[in-house]
């Protein structure tokens, strides 16, 4: 009788630890696919802003030539004109109502002509960063590939030693109608408005 009965005490152990197994099967499935959902989410976020706020720095930088703002700058070409709009300058000239904390960001604008604009976008919300590509390639960025994670880079450190204007690997054209762009981003970052 002892027998059956530990047959059968045995046979339940077996039965309680599969479930518990499966049970911690389906968590750990569940918490991956959540990780993978807030991440997507998050890279989708950040890139929605970027568009958001290229789009103000656009409407911005046309109004501040309008008041012939000593900030546009001219490039080593003396044609391209440009300007360098912080995150911080937008929200200080009332051209964002929302309020962004812990946000970091610069566009650098390239007025080539009337018709010719490029707008090349650093942006961190802390936990990615897009790292100056050219805001026609936004859309297409994805983690690891154009958005990285954040490791508490210094901004305009990053700006000045990566900005090459609109050309080579950040997604930009690299010249306008066959003219090479010239780069003026040590001036853009020192006269940015902030």
């Amino acid at each position: 009788m002892g027998k059956k009965k530990d047959k059968k005490f045995s046979i339940m152990n077996i039965e309680v630890l599969v479930v518990i197994v499966l049970v911690a099967i389906m968590i750990i499935i569940g918490l991956f696919l959540f990780n993978i959902f807030t991440t997507s989410q998050k890279v989708k976020n950040l890139k929605e802003e970027a568009n958001s706020l290229v789009k103000t720095a656009r409407n911005a930088y046309e109004e501040f030539k309008r008041n012939n703002n000593p900030s546009i700058v001219t490039g080593n070409d003396g044609q391209i004109k440009g300007m360098c709009i912080t995150l911080k300058g937008l929200l200080e000239n009332d051209f964002l109502t929302k309020d962004y904390d812990n946000w970091d960001g610069y566009i650098v604008i390239e007025d080539v002509n009337e018709n010719n604009k490029k707008y090349s976008i650093w942006l961190t919300d802390k936990d990615y960063v897009i790292d100056g590509y050219d805001s026609e390639k936004i859309e297409d960025l994805e983690l690891d590939d154009g958005i990285t994670k954040y490791e508490n880079q210094e901004f305009s450190a990053s700006v000045k030693k990566s900005f090459t204007g609109t050309s080579g690997e950040k997604g930009g054209t690299g010249s306008v109608d066959g003219t090479v762009l010239k780069k003026y981003e040590s001036a853009c970052i020192n006269e940015k408005i902030d």
